[in-house]
């Protein structure tokens, strides 16, 4: 029998990878191995997409709230 990783791991995985991407350029080591995971398994590459926008939504409220507290 086949052990299909869940989607609740998967999605933790994508914001671990979102979260170093965030935090710094990855090597080419960590390169290689973010694009061996998202070629692991389709629904990767979609929650790596959502971690992905997430990360930029939240950076963007950041930014915002930021803005308004100056005033």
């Amino acid at each position: 029998m086949s052990h299909r990783e869940s989607s609740a791991r998967i999605d933790d995985a994508a914001a671990l990878w979102a979260a170093r991407i965030d935090a710094r350029a990855l090597s080419a080591e960590e390169e290689a191995e973010l694009m061996a995971w998202l070629a692991g398994d389709e629904r990767r590459v979609g929650a790596f997409a959502r971690a992905r926008a997430i990360s930029v939504y939240l950076a963007r409220a950041r930014g915002l709230q930021g803005d308004s507290s100056d005033t």
